[in-house]
């Protein structure tokens, strides 16, 4: 393990792609003198399992528009600059509309995301299934195509990262967990953890699920919270080809792209459910959280209606995790 420093101008809480992201932007923008602290390995907590969707489409914030489309140029770019794969593919994306007003909204958004730069464009039902061959398209309006989007490998792209911010200067320390933020008249003055303390100007907290817990012990309200969040692998199908674009359908909850040969079929379902309330486990890295099939399966027969073929082969995997979500 790499010697823990006694000061460090910044001190980044966290090692998932938040927490190394935030270490290389400040590399590249000429502060090396950053410090991030995982408690247990990069990626574990959340974004080892996530399902690496990378889309510019959707958003009505000018911000976030630009900020998506930043990041998916960056994760373009990343291997040559650092010689560590992304896993981007950019496959194509579309998000299909089946009722009249989610066709109007889409509309709208798309205006205004093309007044962004994204290169969207309306397409039919029959180019859709021209896209995607194994999709129901029959009772759709229209889709919204994005051929420069795809997906990406979260682990990855987060290895990228911290090579790229440790290239940089910056040093990541594994193993290592921080158990408080000092402070003096209101100021922060760095962190202690469980191999010392180091003295900081800025600790930027990045723990994900773990945040809001982080920002209780120094006063600090952080709204976030963890609540489960599904998605299902199925056993290989012939037909499916890994060039296939992701496909999102709202109507459904579900988001559709191959995974090893297979489907994942991801859902969004309209009221979640929320997972440990009381606190994140401190020993939570890679875990898992039992399926609630019960519950789950009228939403995943919803979904898995829209690529009637998932409905025939078998499920390789059904998987549930905690995702950190802001409560609205």
């Amino acid at each position: 393990m790499t010697d823990l420093p006694s000061t460090a101008r910044v001190v980044v809480v966290g090692g998932g792609i938040v927490g190394v992201s935030v270490a290389y932007h400040l590399t590249l923008r000429g502060v090396s003198d950053v410090v991030v602290l995982e408690r247990k390995q990069l990626t574990c907590g959340t974004t080892w399992h996530a399902a690496g969707l990378m889309v510019t489409f959707g958003s009505t914030s000018e911000t976030s528009t630009e900020m998506r489309k930043y990041t998916r140029d960056l994760y373009a770019r990343l291997p040559a600059e650092t010689g560590q794969a992304t896993g981007f593919k950019p496959v194509g994306f579309i998000e299909v509309a089946g009722d009249r007003d989610r066709l109007e909204e889409y509309r709208r958004v798309s205006a205004f995301n093309r007044h962004c730069g994204v290169d969207v464009h309306e397409i039919s039902p029959a180019q859709v299934e021209d896209l995607f061959p194994l999709a129901r398209t029959d009772d759709l309006l229209a889709g919204f195509y994005v051929k420069e989007d795809g997906r990406a490998d979260p682990v990855d792209v987060t290895m990228a990262l911290a090579k790229g911010a440790r290239l940089a200067g910056a040093t990541i320390i594994e193993g290592v967990a921080v158990t408080g933020v000092t402070r003096q008249r209101g100021v922060v003055t760095g962190v202690t953890t469980t191999a010392g303390d180091i003295e900081a100007e800025y600790v930027v907290n990045c723990a994900g699920m773990w945040a809001r817990q982080l920002g209780q012990r120094s006063g600090v309200n952080i709204p976030l919270q963890a609540a489960e969040h599904y998605y299902l692998i199925t056993e290989k199908i012939p037909s499916l080809s890994a060039s296939f674009p992701v496909l999102e359908d709202p109507s459904s909850y579900g988001y559709f792209r191959e995974e090893v040969g297979g489907l994942m079929i991801g859902m969004f379902e309209p009221v979640c459910a929320p997972w440990k309330v009381g606190g994140i486990p401190d020993d939570f890295s890679f875990g898992e959280i039992p399926p609630d099939w019960d519950r789950m399966t009228p939403y995943l027969e919803k979904a898995m209606a829209r690529v009637p073929i998932s409905l025939e082969v078998g499920v390789k995997k059904f998987f549930c995790g905690p995702e950190s979500f802001t409560p609205t």
